[in-house]
């Protein structure tokens, strides 16, 4: 397993490994926004430093993906994606643990995340990881269903504020 940061060049690997993982929330209501991203958009949140990709390797092959965001003081992270065939073997683990270091090497004392209320399995894996639920919320978007959002964070450093 080896985890490397994607160039804005693999934007389409991200796409399709994230589009295959979430391939399953297709039937929610409403269907995941993942779903509607595009290999461009990503490519140009990667170029612009708008967010890091970190993608997962086994055998050379992509397995998983992790998306990045900076907050302030906290890293966010959001599309964690596990190709199905090759979820049970530690990959969402090991890229949450990569995001956790990152924000480590960064002085972010905070990583959180934000999980469908609709996935209490999603809930308890983080919560195994040493996530805390903080907020709760409901999304609300025009012509769309309704859908209820958990808010999970973990302190994985010490602010440095001398």
């Amino acid at each position: 397993m080896k985890i490397v940061e994607a160039k804005p060049e693999e934007a389409e690997t991200v796409r399709i490994v994230m589009q295959s993982a979430f391939e399953e929330y297709k039937n929610d209501s409403p269907p995941s926004g993942a779903m509607e991203e595009t290999t461009e958009s990503i490519k140009i949140a990667v170029r612009n430093k708008e967010e890091t990709v970190a993608v997962c390797y086994m055998n050379d092959n992509p397995a998983g993906i992790v998306r990045v965001k900076e907050d302030g003081a906290a890293l966010y992270f959001f599309r964690l994606s596990v190709l199905p065939d090759k979820r049970g073997k530690g990959i969402g683990r090991a890229l949450v643990r990569w995001v956790e270091d990152k924000a480590i090497m960064l002085g972010k004392p905070t990583v959180y995340c934000k999980v469908r209320a609709s996935t209490p399995q999603n809930v308890k894996r983080y919560e195994e990881m040493g996530y805390t639920i903080f907020d709760r919320y409901t999304v609300e978007k025009p012509g769309k269903p309704a859908f209820k959002v958990i808010s999970m964070k973990k302190q994985v450093g010490k602010a440095y504020c001398e």
